[in-house]
């Protein structure tokens, strides 16, 4: 009962217009970005503690925040008769999407280095779609990869890559600018916050067996899949590792 009057107290003090919103943002989405509301996320990282008591003690799920983002994680699933197909979690699908999405997180490595950044700048990482297909060019010609795809099939299996990743708020597209020779928009990429908490060196193992036909493994990657998006048409996390940086599979600074 002391626990239950104390945590009363601390929501009440916090206020219930404050306290309210910032639940339901959590919940709406695996990612809470300091960009999409300012005002809450501060406020939710002021009051970190009584926030992660409450989803600790009411859900058991755990509660990840840093200077520009916050998610939900739980370790395991309740209802038995839901399977990987009835959740809308982030999966790759495909030999090339999965080799592709590889590529991606090298190639962000790489321009976080040429452009000296680092996740705790203000300002997140952009790239153009030009620079990032040259490199998966690269990459595909140096390793011999796929060789029975054209120019123009890769082009087309990148840029569904990046609108997957859009729809689950991985990476934005933040401006067009400009044409391909081929008539093809060019494309100004932001990698969102949620983009580093996949490590490729970490993942490259699982990406190879998924490309290269070991059935039945999602891409349930401690962040987008292991947060807690659980509106009611969404839920979808399991296998949680750590939400700390020194988690096997991810990182998040």
């Amino acid at each position: 009962m002391d626990f239950e009057t104390s945590d009363n107290e601390q929501i009440e003090k916090i206020g219930r217009e404050t306290f309210m919103p910032i639940i339901n943002i959590l919940t709406e989405n695996p990612f809470f970005y300091a960009s999409d509301d300012p005002v809450r996320f501060n406020s939710l990282r002021r009051h970190k503690s009584a926030f992660e008591k409450f989803f600790k003690r009411f859900f058991d799920w755990r509660l990840y925040v840093d200077s520009k983002m916050a998610r939900l994680i739980r370790d395991r699933s309740f209802n038995p008769a839901l399977k990987t197909a009835h959740k809308r979690v982030f999966n790759l699908t495909g030999r090339v999407e999965c080799i592709l999405f590889m590529i991606l997180l090298e190639f962000y490595e790489h321009e976080c280095e040429e452009q000296s950044v680092s996740y705790d700048d203000a300002d997140n990482i952009r790239f153009a779609f030009g620079s990032y297909f040259d490199f998966v060019r690269k990459v595909f010609a140096d390793r011999n990869i796929e060789q029975r795809l054209s120019e123009r099939e890769l082009d087309v299996e990148a840029r569904n890559l990046l609108r997957k990743l859009e729809q689950y708020r991985l990476i934005s597209v933040v401006e067009r600018e400009g044409q391909f020779a081929g008539g093809t928009d060019e494309l100004l990429i932001e990698a969102l916050p949620g983009l580093n908490c996949y490590e490729s060196k970490n993942l490259a193992a699982r990406v190879i067996d998924k490309a290269f036909g070991i059935e039945g493994l999602e891409f349930e990657d401690n962040s987008a899949d292991n947060s807690a998006d659980n509106s009611a048409e969404n839920s979808s996390v399991e296998n949680a590792e750590p939400a700390d940086a020194a988690s096997a599979t991810e990182k998040t600074a």
